[in-house]
């Protein structure tokens, strides 16, 4: 494995300029357009060979793999326009980029998956009420062995470039060479237990199995597909590194409610930043500043921070909190809170005000009726609470 991460790494190396910047946005355009082109080139080779092969032995299963190469060497073409739209500027029409083109070629894709696959089924069937004797010799079975070969070489190095820049179209192309491979592998054993058991109705059912395998994929690629396209939501490891960064500049205590729109080549990102108000509203705001300054430089596109003033909390707010959070902990639909506040809403009476995050599985639905349960819970615990205004912080902050 370490001798195929060498080769690949070289291949990478001549063919992409500055290839260890996979953070660069032009490098990664390369890396997409690199896998397109080579993806083109291997197909159109191997779609010379089996088409010959196959009008050469009468095997409508060599032909049909053959004409399935042009759907892969689609998609190879949908990779390289989605890479090429990827790289053009921002626009006023445009003001995020073209970058969300890289995230339409799998869903292109995955149409092309299913498509292939009915065509697949209708074309078995055929084969299987209309079987005849193909035309066998050794050297077929090694030739097409070679294109197996070939495909999962092809298939391992797009995977690499795709992995390197975290690219699901490049990663789809992937999956669709080792599909190759799959259908290649049923066409030899179709071949050959047609030519030995002597029935060459075994094609068609070999195929039958492959078209059904194709419609899954298709289906499940679309599913997974869609979801960068509906609005994906952003991994831990990058929340993770959010907040890391957003706490490293001096004066920022907390950090929540995190939003965070994917535009392919950038992200548009906005925060809440927990300040302690001893700050002052200036001196807050500068802080805010440098922490957008910060956010920017490690991650591309624009941030917006909001601050939240921390106030000083006194033994008699300390006594309140440490009571509300009792009163939290018991409710197991609720995860933890975030900017709580006590206000006076006069000289015996307090308001409670905070936002609440609650478990991924509860509804939407069901907020109003949590934040009821809540504030019946604080008017039973505190006699000085005039009223309590909480917040459940919507599914796609974080």
């Amino acid at each position: 494995m370490q001798l195929l991460e060498k080769i690949n790494d070289a291949l990478a190396g001549i063919f992409i300029k500055d290839y260890q910047e996979t953070d660069n946005q032009r490098v990664r355009v390369r890396y997409g357009l690199l896998a397109g082109w080579i993806s083109v080139v291997a197909i159109v080779l191997l779609f010379v060979i089996k088409m010959y092969l196959g009008i050469k032995s009468h095997s409508i299963s060599v032909v049909v793999n053959a004409f399935h190469l042009l759907s892969h060497l689609a998609n190879s073409v949908i990779l390289i326009v989605s890479f090429i739209l990827t790289a053009r500027p921002a626009t006023a029409k445009n003001p995020f980029g073209h970058g969300r083109m890289e995230h339409v070629a799998p869903f292109m894709m995955s149409i092309f998956l299913f498509v292939t696959g009915i065509q697949l089924a209708e074309t078995s069937v055929h084969r299987i009420s209309d079987s005849h004797d193909v035309h066998y010799w050794p050297a077929l079975i090694w030739i097409l062995l070679g294109s197996i070969v070939l495909k999962q070489f092809l298939s391992q190095f797009v995977h690499y470039l795709g992995k390197r820049v975290e690219s699901r179209a490049i990663l789809t192309t992937a999956h669709h060479h080792r599909i190759e491979a799959f259908m290649s592998l049923a066409v030899i054993g179709g071949l050959v237990a047609g030519h030995y058991l002597h029935h060459p109705e075994m094609e068609g059912y070999m195929w039958v199995l492959v078209s059904m395998r194709l419609l899954c994929l298709g289906f499940t690629h679309g599913r997974v597909a869609r979801v960068p396209l509906l609005g994906q939501a952003p991994g831990k490891e990058m929340i993770t590194k959010i907040r890391k960064t957003a706490r490293s500049v001096e004066g920022v205590e907390g950090v929540h409610e995190i939003i965070v729109h994917d535009y392919g080549s950038l992200y548009a990102m906005s925060l809440h930043t927990e300040i302690p108000e001893k700050y002052g509203a200036i001196e807050m705001h500068e802080i805010a500043e440098r922490c957008e300054a910060i956010l920017r430089k490690n991650f591309a596109g624009e941030v917006v921070c909001h601050t939240d003033p921390l106030m000083d909390k006194t033994p008699e707010i300390q006594a309140v909190e440490d009571r509300f959070r009792e009163i939290v902990q018991d409710m197991p639909e609720v995860i933890s809170y975030h900017d709580f506040r006590v206000v006076a809403h006069s000289k015996k009476r307090i308001i409670l005000l905070a936002d609440i995050d609650v478990l991924d599985e509860v509804p939407e639905s069901d907020f109003e009726k949590v934040i009821k349960e809540l504030e019946q819970r604080v008017l039973k615990a505190f006699s000085n609470v005039a009223y309590s205004s909480f917040y459940v912080t919507p599914k796609y902050a974080y």
